[in-house]
């Protein structure tokens, strides 16, 4: 059994180097296993899938839809944040 690697900002995929994110892997009580991804308030999830090797009994584990937590992530960082007096003062100027 290999150590779990710990997240951080260089932490990348041992079979295709991509990005790894910190997360967490919820066990509903009824449905499937899935991993779920904070992006501020709001949670996104996707299924997770699981091999296991018949010879050793190595279990490996990957998202069913990897995307779905991709694009929200995308989404996120292109909304970026609304300053709320900017918006206060357009209201204002309009009603002069």
């Amino acid at each position: 059994m290999t150590a779990a690697p710990t997240g951080g900002t260089n932490a990348r995929c041992p079979v295709c180097q991509g990005e790894l994110i910190d997360g967490r892997v919820a066990l509903p009580i009824v449905g499937s296993l899935r991993f779920v991804y904070r992006l501020g308030t709001m949670e996104v999830a996707t299924e997770v899938l699981a091999r296991m090797c018949t010879d050793c009994g190595h279990v490996a584990l990957r998202a069913r839809d990897p995307d779905l937590i991709s694009r929200a992530q995308q989404a996120s960082s292109r909304a970026g944040r609304t300053q709320r007096w900017a918006l206060r003062n357009h209201g204002r100027r309009q009603a002069q």
